[in-house]
């Protein structure tokens, strides 16, 4: 058997099990938020026009275009749809765990990387984070596993092209996603205090300038939008808060568990209507449900306990530096995490330090007996939560913020072929931008609606909206609104004119629970 056979099957088992999900869930907003690069640049952070083209480099002040960069040709050439988004992230899952592999194999052998490969492969949160990449950390885990498999081949080999490499990979993580920071700093200043020998014997000017020109030149963007907009990512982005630790601390647990996401992406009930299994795999999934009871939580947490609790005895072996080294750069970015106001406290922020759970579980593993029983145990535990993932939403259907209903949506929208739409809630525009390729008349309308309290300026805009020929309001029902209040406040300042409204569509998802709804005012005579 090769060795790349067992890195290869397990890819290729993350490919489908991601694929089985590719359907069950709609375009969320902020997975759509990278479109914003492609499809009507107004309003990202910082675009650069080179030769009359207008090139994205930053979206937000701490988001980088890399992403945008990576689906212009694919969607020039694939439509943008649910798998034209989430298929090559899939893919850059798998590579990732190919990477994992050979960094493991590199530096542990082959048992190791197994060890390793099996549990990132079936890790229910890096399955679902990938696939649906609403962070995005797919290109953060891509980025920083090849950046640390590089530069562990510059040590080993004393090659500068590994040098420069890894730090270009970093710093293009950086770029891609400024909370790239949080897990550069753990693993550079863990590396610092287990392995200042190896540091300093690479150590020199040449070596030096290598690794700041190559860091330079990938965050490049970030670098240039820090000079135009004074380090406008840091300030903005790095208030002290000790606020939610304990809050942050559960959902760390949680997302090592597997259970984070559920009522999340999959609604926890079927609102009265469950669906039926439409082909064999989502009947499959059901039954494997029914027959295991829907498992929710998996053995990852207390296996990384008990790698943890091994670590004495493993001080006295060759392992010791490099479990201290994962350690410390997993509590350094966590405590990050836990005292950044606003940050840590959602799984596509506790998820950015993976794979560093897994390598150090796999390292602590390796020298105990029954280690494969182990992994297969938790492995196994792993897809069942998997898999009720899969099996809710088949059941249950996906929750507002990721309703299937945005595709319905689409085609009413591109029926009416309103003048002007004004979208009146958060979780609406960035992916109806995205599947239309920006061509609907898409117009913020939530503020300054979402606002408490609207100055004159503010109601005189909003009626002007009201009052505009051949423009519709889409937002949520009644009481689901993300921005409460701002269906009764619209309705209110309609009516107060001489205005009604009027209902055009109400958009139902595939259980049957009104998902949108679409209106126009007319004046009453």
């Amino acid at each position: 058997m090769s060795r790349f056979t067992v890195p290869a099957v397990l890819s290729i088992l993350f490919v489908l099990m991601g694929l089985a999900f590719i359907p069950q869930a709609g375009i969320q907003n902020d997975e759509a938020l990278f479109a914003s690069g492609i499809y009507e640049q107004s309003g990202i952070a910082q675009v650069v026009k080179i030769g009359g083209h207008r090139i994205p480099f930053m979206l937000i002040n701490y988001l980088g275009a890399l992403k945008s960069w990576v689906y212009a040709p694919i969607f020039r050439f694939w439509h943008p749809s649910p798998a034209s988004t989430r298929v090559p992230v899939i893919l850059f899952g798998a590579v990732t765990i190919w990477l994992f592999w050979r960094l493991l194999s590199r530096l542990f052998g082959t048992k190791t990387a197994l060890l390793g490969a099996i549990l990132l492969a079936f890790d229910p949160l890096f399955l679902l984070t990938t696939t649906f990449d609403w962070g995005p950390v797919v290109f953060q885990h891509l980025l920083l596993v090849a950046a640390i498999l590089c530069l562990v081949r510059f040590h080993q080999e004393d090659q500068t092209r590994y040098l420069a490499a890894g730090f270009f990979l970093l710093g293009m993580g950086m770029w891609d996603k400024a909370l790239f920071a949080w897990v550069l700093s753990g693993i550079s200043i863990a590396a610092l205090i287990v392995f200042p020998k190896e540091l300093w014997k690479h150590f020199n000017l040449h070596h030096l300038a290598v690794a700041f020109l190559a860091f330079g030149i990938g965050a490049l963007p970030l670098i240039a939008f820090n000079i135009q907009f004074p380090l406008e990512t840091f300030r903005a982005n790095t208030a002290f808060d000790t606020g939610d630790v304990i809050g942050k601390a559960r959902l760390m647990r949680a997302t090592l568990n597997g259970s984070a996401l559920f009522d999340y992406i999959p609604r926890d009930d079927p609102g009265g209507n469950p669906r039926a299994p439409q082909n064999w795999i989502e009947k499959s999934s059901l039954w494997v449900s029914e027959k295991t009871g829907g498992r929710r939580l998996n053995f990852f947490d207390w296996t990384l306990a008990a790698a943890f609790l091994l670590t004495p005895w493993l001080w006295f072996t060759s392992d010791r530096r490099p479990l201290a080294w994962a350690l410390l750069a997993m509590l350094i970015a966590f405590a990050q995490m836990l005292f950044t106001k606003d940050a840590g406290g959602s799984v596509h922020h506790t998820i950015l330090l993976w794979p560093l759970p897994t390598f150090f579980v796999a390292l602590a593993l390796r020298r105990i007996p029954g280690s494969a029983i182990v992994v297969a145990i938790v492995a196994l535990s792993s897809f069942l939560v998997t898999n009720e993932y899969l099996a809710q939403l088949v059941r249950n259907g996906p929750s507002l913020i990721w309703t299937d209903a945005i595709y319905s949506l689409s085609d009413c929208l591109n029926r009416v072929k309103p003048k002007a739409i004004y979208i009146d809630d958060w979780g609406i525009f960035d992916n109806l931008r995205m599947l239309n390729r920006g061509k609907l008349p898409l117009l913020v309308g939530s503020f300054p609606l979402s606002k408490p309290e609207l100055d004159s300026d503010e109601q005189r805009a909003v009626m002007e909206r009201i009052a505009q020929q051949g423009s519709v309001f889409v937002g949520h029902p009644d009481g689901q609104e993300f921005y409460k209040g701002v269906n009764v406040k619209l309705r209110a300042m309609a009516e107060g004119a001489g205005y009604r409204q009027e209902i055009i569509a109400q958009i139902l998802d595939r259980n049957g629970r009104t998902a949108f709804e679409v209106i126009r005012f007319q004046r009453v005579n």
